[in-house]
């Protein structure tokens, strides 16, 4: 049996694997993943919403802010998709 770390707001891995509420993210990395707040998480590569993958955001500087907000360097993130006119 592999060991399981709860990670919050959803998220859990195994050494090899990561997951939201029990299914896998796909592409994330379990040795460099880490949850933010609200839902959020990223590893060195890609910044994620509930588990999916949000496509073109900068996990570099993702910054969570408050009420589902986020942004990156270019774009602001309400619930994971981007607000418009951002």
């Amino acid at each position: 049996m592999q060991h399981m770390e709860i990670l919050g707001f959803g998220y859990a891995k195994d050494p090899w694997s990561v997951y939201f509420n029990g299914q896998k993210v796909e592409g994330a990395s379990a040795m460099q993943f880490k949850v933010l707040n609200h839902g959020y998480a990223k590893d060195p590569w890609s910044v994620y919403f509930a588990g999916n993958k949000i496509e073109g955001a900068s996990a570099m500087n993702f910054e969570v802010l408050d009420n589902g907000y986020a942004k990156d360097a270019w774009k602001t993130y309400f619930m994971g998709r981007p607000v418009d006119g951002s």
